[in-house]
Protein backbone atom coordinates (compact mmCIF):
# COMPACT_ATOMS: atom_id res chain seq x y z
CA UNK A 1 0.00 0.00 0.00
CA UNK A 2 3.07 2.33 0.54
CA UNK A 3 6.93 2.41 -0.02
CA UNK A 4 8.99 2.65 2.72
CA UNK A 5 9.38 6.34 3.75
CA UNK A 6 12.82 8.28 3.60
CA UNK A 7 13.51 11.84 4.38
CA UNK A 8 15.01 14.23 1.76
CA UNK A 9 17.51 16.94 3.42
CA UNK A 10 18.94 20.05 0.93
CA UNK A 11 22.69 20.86 0.85
CA UNK A 12 22.09 24.11 1.17
CA UNK A 13 19.63 26.42 4.01
CA UNK A 14 17.03 27.54 1.21
CA UNK A 15 15.96 24.26 0.47
CA UNK A 16 13.58 22.58 2.32
CA UNK A 17 13.93 19.25 4.04
CA UNK A 18 10.69 16.58 3.88
CA UNK A 19 9.65 12.79 4.13
CA UNK A 20 8.68 11.55 1.25
CA UNK A 21 6.88 8.06 0.03
CA UNK A 22 4.56 6.37 -2.08
CA UNK A 23 0.78 5.75 -0.94
CA UNK A 24 -1.57 3.58 -3.27
CA UNK A 25 0.47 4.47 -5.88
CA UNK A 26 0.56 8.20 -5.12
CA UNK A 27 3.73 10.50 -4.35
CA UNK A 28 3.67 12.10 -0.50
CA UNK A 29 5.25 14.85 0.69
CA UNK A 30 5.56 15.85 4.72
CA UNK A 31 7.33 19.37 5.38
CA UNK A 32 6.12 19.18 9.07
CA UNK A 33 4.25 16.99 11.31
CA UNK A 34 0.99 18.90 11.00
CA UNK A 35 -0.73 16.20 9.41
CA UNK A 36 -0.27 14.32 12.16
CA UNK A 37 -1.20 17.02 14.63
CA UNK A 38 2.37 17.34 15.90
CA UNK A 39 4.64 20.00 16.19
CA UNK A 40 7.98 19.02 13.98
CA UNK A 41 9.40 21.35 12.16
CA UNK A 42 12.64 20.73 10.75
CA UNK A 43 12.43 23.80 8.08
CA UNK A 44 12.45 26.14 11.10
CA UNK A 45 15.99 25.73 11.43
CA UNK A 46 18.62 26.49 9.46
CA UNK A 47 21.56 24.80 11.58
CA UNK A 48 22.03 21.37 9.46
CA UNK A 49 22.63 19.03 12.84
CA UNK A 50 18.81 20.42 14.47
CA UNK A 51 17.34 20.01 10.81
CA UNK A 52 18.76 16.30 10.16
CA UNK A 53 17.92 15.83 13.81
CA UNK A 54 14.26 16.88 13.09
CA UNK A 55 13.54 15.45 9.77
CA UNK A 56 14.52 12.09 11.56
CA UNK A 57 12.03 12.94 14.32
CA UNK A 58 9.16 13.55 11.28
CA UNK A 59 10.28 10.00 9.73
CA UNK A 60 9.91 8.19 12.54
CA UNK A 61 6.57 9.10 13.28
CA UNK A 62 5.22 9.36 9.49
CA UNK A 63 6.36 5.45 9.56
CA UNK A 64 4.71 4.50 12.92
CA UNK A 65 1.70 5.96 11.77
CA UNK A 66 0.99 4.29 8.25
CA UNK A 67 2.59 1.16 10.08
CA UNK A 68 -0.27 1.70 12.50
CA UNK A 69 -3.10 2.31 9.19
CA UNK A 70 -2.84 5.98 8.76
CA UNK A 71 -4.04 7.28 5.32
CA UNK A 72 -2.35 10.57 4.47
CA UNK A 73 -5.37 11.24 1.89
CA UNK A 74 -8.39 10.57 4.49
CA UNK A 75 -9.61 14.14 5.66
CA UNK A 76 -10.30 14.11 9.38
CA UNK A 77 -13.48 15.23 11.22
CA UNK A 78 -12.44 18.19 12.94
CA UNK A 79 -11.37 17.79 16.82
CA UNK A 80 -12.85 18.83 19.86
CA UNK A 81 -10.50 21.64 21.74
CA UNK A 82 -9.45 20.28 25.20
CA UNK A 83 -11.78 21.90 27.38
CA UNK A 84 -14.83 20.63 25.44
CA UNK A 85 -13.23 17.04 24.76
CA UNK A 86 -13.17 16.93 29.02
CA UNK A 87 -16.28 17.99 29.77
CA UNK A 88 -17.15 15.18 26.99
CA UNK A 89 -15.86 12.53 28.62
CA UNK A 90 -16.57 13.51 32.39
CA UNK A 91 -20.32 13.83 31.38
CA UNK A 92 -20.21 10.46 30.29
CA UNK A 93 -19.15 9.19 32.91
CA UNK A 94 -21.20 10.76 35.44
CA UNK A 95 -24.10 9.48 33.29
CA UNK A 96 -22.20 5.48 33.53
CA UNK A 97 -22.66 2.69 36.00
CA UNK A 98 -19.45 3.45 38.39
CA UNK A 99 -19.55 4.37 42.12
CA UNK A 100 -20.27 7.70 43.57
CA UNK A 101 -16.81 7.92 45.00
CA UNK A 102 -15.38 7.39 42.04
CA UNK A 103 -17.16 9.72 40.05
CA UNK A 104 -16.58 12.38 43.22
CA UNK A 105 -12.41 11.95 42.22
CA UNK A 106 -13.04 12.31 38.72
CA UNK A 107 -15.21 15.19 38.99
CA UNK A 108 -12.68 16.86 40.97
CA UNK A 109 -9.87 15.99 39.12
CA UNK A 110 -12.02 17.76 35.68
CA UNK A 111 -12.54 20.89 38.08
CA UNK A 112 -8.96 21.71 39.55
CA UNK A 113 -7.12 20.74 35.97
CA UNK A 114 -9.20 22.94 34.14
CA UNK A 115 -8.87 25.75 36.82
CA UNK A 116 -4.77 25.34 36.42
CA UNK A 117 -4.40 25.16 32.91
CA UNK A 118 -4.49 28.39 30.72
CA UNK A 119 -7.31 29.63 28.47
CA UNK A 120 -4.16 29.11 25.42
CA UNK A 121 -4.52 25.25 26.81
CA UNK A 122 -7.97 25.00 27.32
CA UNK A 123 -8.65 26.45 23.61
CA UNK A 124 -6.10 24.18 22.03
CA UNK A 125 -6.14 20.42 20.82
CA UNK A 126 -5.76 17.90 22.96
CA UNK A 127 -2.12 16.71 21.47
CA UNK A 128 -1.13 20.56 21.98
CA UNK A 129 -1.00 19.91 25.99
CA UNK A 130 2.66 19.97 26.63
CA UNK A 131 4.04 17.03 28.84
CA UNK A 132 5.37 19.86 31.65
CA UNK A 133 2.45 21.27 32.09
CA UNK A 134 0.87 17.89 32.95
CA UNK A 135 3.77 16.94 35.39
CA UNK A 136 3.41 20.33 36.70
CA UNK A 137 -0.75 19.73 37.82
CA UNK A 138 0.26 16.42 39.11
CA UNK A 139 3.18 17.32 41.28
CA UNK A 140 0.66 19.46 43.21
CA UNK A 141 -0.47 16.37 44.82
CA UNK A 142 2.69 14.43 46.06
CA UNK A 143 1.62 14.78 49.78
CA UNK A 144 1.26 11.35 49.41
CA UNK A 145 2.28 8.60 47.26
CA UNK A 146 -1.84 7.36 47.40
CA UNK A 147 -2.75 10.93 46.59
CA UNK A 148 -0.87 11.20 43.84
CA UNK A 149 -1.68 7.64 42.09
CA UNK A 150 -4.95 8.46 42.07
CA UNK A 151 -5.38 12.05 40.90
CA UNK A 152 -2.80 10.79 37.94
CA UNK A 153 -5.30 7.56 37.03
CA UNK A 154 -8.13 9.48 37.07
CA UNK A 155 -6.08 12.54 34.49
CA UNK A 156 -5.09 9.20 32.96
CA UNK A 157 -8.27 7.85 32.02
CA UNK A 158 -9.83 11.62 30.38
CA UNK A 159 -6.83 11.03 28.37
CA UNK A 160 -6.98 7.49 27.66
CA UNK A 161 -10.77 8.21 26.34
CA UNK A 162 -9.35 11.15 24.56
CA UNK A 163 -7.20 8.49 22.24
CA UNK A 164 -10.02 5.88 22.10
CA UNK A 165 -12.43 8.65 20.62
CA UNK A 166 -10.18 10.24 18.19
CA UNK A 167 -9.73 13.63 20.01
CA UNK A 168 -5.92 12.65 20.63
CA UNK A 169 -3.26 10.58 18.89
CA UNK A 170 -1.68 9.62 22.62
CA UNK A 171 -2.04 9.72 26.51
CA UNK A 172 0.25 12.36 27.60
CA UNK A 173 -0.49 11.00 30.91
CA UNK A 174 1.45 8.18 30.50
CA UNK A 175 4.95 9.71 29.89
CA UNK A 176 4.52 11.49 33.81
CA UNK A 177 6.10 9.95 36.28
CA UNK A 178 4.15 6.87 38.14
CA UNK A 179 4.96 6.12 41.82
CA UNK A 180 4.01 3.13 43.41
CA UNK A 181 2.15 3.11 46.82
CA UNK A 182 3.78 1.14 49.74
CA UNK A 183 1.17 -1.49 50.78
CA UNK A 184 -0.83 -1.44 53.79
CA UNK A 185 -2.77 -5.02 54.42
CA UNK A 186 -5.89 -4.98 56.48
CA UNK A 187 -4.73 -6.98 59.75
CA UNK A 188 -6.97 -9.89 60.04
CA UNK A 189 -8.26 -10.64 63.90
CA UNK A 190 -7.62 -13.47 66.02
CA UNK A 191 -10.74 -15.40 66.98
CA UNK A 192 -10.46 -14.09 70.42
CA UNK A 193 -10.16 -10.29 68.74
CA UNK A 194 -13.32 -11.03 66.09
CA UNK A 195 -15.69 -11.97 69.22
CA UNK A 196 -14.63 -8.93 71.33
CA UNK A 197 -14.80 -6.33 68.82
CA UNK A 198 -18.08 -7.83 67.30
CA UNK A 199 -19.41 -7.93 70.61
CA UNK A 200 -18.49 -3.74 71.11
CA UNK A 201 -19.76 -2.85 67.97
CA UNK A 202 -23.40 -4.42 69.02
CA UNK A 203 -23.42 -2.82 72.42
CA UNK A 204 -22.31 0.56 71.15
CA UNK A 205 -22.84 0.63 67.41
CA UNK A 206 -25.82 -1.63 65.93
CA UNK A 207 -24.85 -0.67 62.11
CA UNK A 208 -22.22 -1.03 61.90
CA UNK A 209 -22.13 -4.08 64.75
CA UNK A 210 -24.36 -5.64 61.26
CA UNK A 211 -22.28 -4.23 58.89
CA UNK A 212 -19.10 -5.87 59.47
CA UNK A 213 -21.38 -9.11 60.35
CA UNK A 214 -22.16 -9.63 56.67
CA UNK A 215 -18.52 -7.93 55.72
CA UNK A 216 -17.26 -11.17 57.57
CA UNK A 217 -20.39 -13.77 57.25
CA UNK A 218 -21.32 -13.39 53.85
CA UNK A 219 -18.04 -11.80 52.36
CA UNK A 220 -19.76 -8.56 50.46
CA UNK A 221 -18.02 -5.19 50.24
CA UNK A 222 -18.98 -2.89 53.28
CA UNK A 223 -19.10 0.65 51.20
CA UNK A 224 -20.62 -0.16 47.58
CA UNK A 225 -22.69 -3.38 48.93
CA UNK A 226 -24.13 -3.94 52.21
CA UNK A 227 -24.40 0.12 52.69
CA UNK A 228 -27.02 -0.40 49.89
CA UNK A 229 -29.01 -3.37 50.88
CA UNK A 230 -32.62 -3.19 51.00
CA UNK A 231 -34.74 -5.43 52.19
CA UNK A 232 -36.22 -7.25 48.47
CA UNK A 233 -32.52 -8.19 48.33
CA UNK A 234 -33.02 -10.56 51.08
CA UNK A 235 -34.67 -13.41 49.94
CA UNK A 236 -36.08 -17.27 50.54
CA UNK A 237 -36.55 -16.66 54.58
CA UNK A 238 -33.43 -14.82 55.44
CA UNK A 239 -31.18 -17.54 54.18
CA UNK A 240 -29.65 -15.65 50.96
CA UNK A 241 -28.97 -12.29 49.30
CA UNK A 242 -29.34 -11.85 46.01
CA UNK A 243 -27.86 -9.06 43.58
CA UNK A 244 -28.21 -7.83 40.17
CA UNK A 245 -25.13 -7.07 37.90
CA UNK A 246 -25.47 -3.64 38.40
CA UNK A 247 -25.36 -4.47 42.65
CA UNK A 248 -21.78 -5.37 42.91
CA UNK A 249 -18.39 -4.71 41.69
CA UNK A 250 -18.58 -8.11 39.51
CA UNK A 251 -20.88 -7.10 37.25
CA UNK A 252 -22.94 -10.03 37.29
CA UNK A 253 -25.73 -11.55 39.39
CA UNK A 254 -24.50 -12.90 42.62
CA UNK A 255 -26.02 -15.10 45.08
CA UNK A 256 -25.08 -15.02 48.93
CA UNK A 257 -26.14 -17.77 51.61
CA UNK A 258 -26.94 -16.24 54.41
CA UNK A 259 -25.19 -17.98 57.76
CA UNK A 260 -27.35 -18.61 60.54
CA UNK A 261 -25.90 -16.07 63.04
CA UNK A 262 -26.68 -12.99 61.02
CA UNK A 263 -30.12 -14.01 59.66
CA UNK A 264 -30.74 -13.72 63.63
CA UNK A 265 -29.97 -10.24 63.53
CA UNK A 266 -31.84 -9.68 60.34
CA UNK A 267 -35.15 -11.10 61.30
CA UNK A 268 -34.82 -9.20 64.36
CA UNK A 269 -33.73 -5.92 62.81
CA UNK A 270 -36.10 -6.06 59.89
CA UNK A 271 -39.73 -7.83 61.84
CA UNK A 272 -41.78 -4.40 61.19
CA UNK A 273 -40.77 -3.63 57.70
CA UNK A 274 -42.94 -4.31 54.92
CA UNK A 275 -41.43 -1.81 52.09
CA UNK A 276 -39.34 -4.27 49.70
CA UNK A 277 -37.42 -1.34 48.90
CA UNK A 278 -36.70 -0.16 52.53
CA UNK A 279 -33.10 -0.05 53.36
CA UNK A 280 -31.93 -2.13 55.73
CA UNK A 281 -30.14 0.38 57.79
CA UNK A 282 -32.02 3.31 57.39
CA UNK A 283 -35.16 1.51 57.26
CA UNK A 284 -36.11 4.64 54.53
CA UNK A 285 -35.40 4.67 51.15
CA UNK A 286 -32.55 6.51 51.11
CA UNK A 287 -28.98 4.81 51.85
CA UNK A 288 -26.01 6.52 54.45
CA UNK A 289 -23.73 8.36 52.26
CA UNK A 290 -20.83 6.43 51.01
CA UNK A 291 -18.53 7.33 54.02
CA UNK A 292 -20.94 6.48 56.56
CA UNK A 293 -19.39 3.61 58.17
CA UNK A 294 -15.64 4.66 58.04
CA UNK A 295 -17.54 7.67 60.04
CA UNK A 296 -18.79 5.49 62.91
CA UNK A 297 -15.64 3.22 62.41
CA UNK A 298 -13.47 6.20 63.12
CA UNK A 299 -15.95 7.19 65.94
CA UNK A 300 -15.12 3.72 67.86
CA UNK A 301 -11.88 2.77 66.50
CA UNK A 302 -10.11 5.12 68.98
CA UNK A 303 -12.18 3.52 72.11
CA UNK A 304 -11.31 0.28 70.94
CA UNK A 305 -7.91 0.59 70.99
CA UNK A 306 -7.82 2.29 74.29
CA UNK A 307 -9.32 -0.76 75.41
CA UNK A 308 -6.77 -2.49 73.09
CA UNK A 309 -9.89 -4.52 71.08
CA UNK A 310 -7.79 -3.34 68.23
CA UNK A 311 -4.18 -3.52 66.34
CA UNK A 312 -3.01 -1.14 63.75
CA UNK A 313 -4.40 -1.52 60.31
CA UNK A 314 -7.40 -3.45 61.64
CA UNK A 315 -10.23 -2.20 59.29
CA UNK A 316 -14.31 -2.85 58.48
CA UNK A 317 -12.36 -4.57 55.71
CA UNK A 318 -10.34 -6.53 58.44
CA UNK A 319 -13.44 -8.36 59.17
CA UNK A 320 -13.46 -9.82 54.74
CA UNK A 321 -9.55 -10.47 54.82
CA UNK A 322 -10.03 -12.69 58.12
CA UNK A 323 -13.33 -14.66 56.56
CA UNK A 324 -11.02 -15.42 53.31
CA UNK A 325 -8.62 -17.45 56.16
CA UNK A 326 -11.13 -18.97 57.52
CA UNK A 327 -12.47 -20.09 54.40
CA UNK A 328 -9.02 -21.72 52.70
CA UNK A 329 -8.09 -22.96 56.36
CA UNK A 330 -11.09 -24.97 55.87
CA UNK A 331 -11.36 -26.06 52.76
CA UNK A 332 -7.76 -25.43 50.94
CA UNK A 333 -9.36 -24.90 47.73
CA UNK A 334 -8.77 -21.90 45.45
CA UNK A 335 -11.58 -21.83 43.24
CA UNK A 336 -13.96 -21.91 46.33
CA UNK A 337 -12.56 -18.53 47.85
CA UNK A 338 -12.44 -17.07 44.53
CA UNK A 339 -16.31 -17.83 43.94
CA UNK A 340 -16.99 -16.27 47.27
CA UNK A 341 -15.10 -13.00 46.96
CA UNK A 342 -16.63 -12.74 42.84
CA UNK A 343 -12.95 -12.17 42.12
CA UNK A 344 -13.10 -11.97 37.87
CA UNK A 345 -9.88 -14.35 37.82
CA UNK A 346 -7.55 -16.46 39.90
CA UNK A 347 -4.72 -14.91 40.05
CA UNK A 348 -5.89 -11.94 41.75
CA UNK A 349 -8.00 -14.43 44.46
CA UNK A 350 -3.90 -15.85 44.33
CA UNK A 351 -1.94 -12.14 45.33
CA UNK A 352 -5.14 -11.57 47.92
CA UNK A 353 -3.90 -15.01 49.74
CA UNK A 354 -0.21 -14.08 49.08
CA UNK A 355 -0.74 -10.74 50.36
CA UNK A 356 -2.11 -12.10 53.89
CA UNK A 357 0.26 -14.24 54.26
CA UNK A 358 -1.86 -17.37 53.57
CA UNK A 359 -0.17 -18.61 50.40
CA UNK A 360 3.79 -18.20 49.85
CA UNK A 361 6.34 -19.36 47.14
CA UNK A 362 7.38 -22.62 49.54
CA UNK A 363 3.71 -23.95 49.70
CA UNK A 364 3.50 -22.99 45.82
CA UNK A 365 6.67 -25.27 45.35
CA UNK A 366 5.31 -28.13 47.71
CA UNK A 367 2.65 -28.64 45.53
CA UNK A 368 4.23 -29.03 42.03
CA UNK A 369 4.30 -32.29 40.16
CA UNK A 370 6.30 -34.75 40.75
CA UNK A 371 7.87 -37.39 38.32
Amino acid sequence: MFTTPKIFIPKTSKGRAYVIYNYDGRRVRHYNGNCLNLNINPNQFTNPKDRERLAKQLLFEVNTALKNGWNPFKIETEKPILKHALQTILDEKLGSNLCDLYKRNLKAVHRMFVEFLPSSDLNGKCDSLKLDKVEAFLNKFQTSERNYINRRRCLGMFFNEMVRKGFANQNVVKNTKPAKAKASLHVPYSDIQLRSVLNYLKINQPNLHLCCLLTYGCLLRPHHEIRLLKLRHIVKDFTQIQLSGSENKSKRIRTVHIPEYIQVELRLRLKDVNDPEANIFTLTHDPYSVGYFNLMWGKEKIKMFKEKLLEANQTIYSFRHTAVINVYQKTKDLHIVQQLLQHSNMIVTLNYLRGLGEMNDDKLKDVLPTL
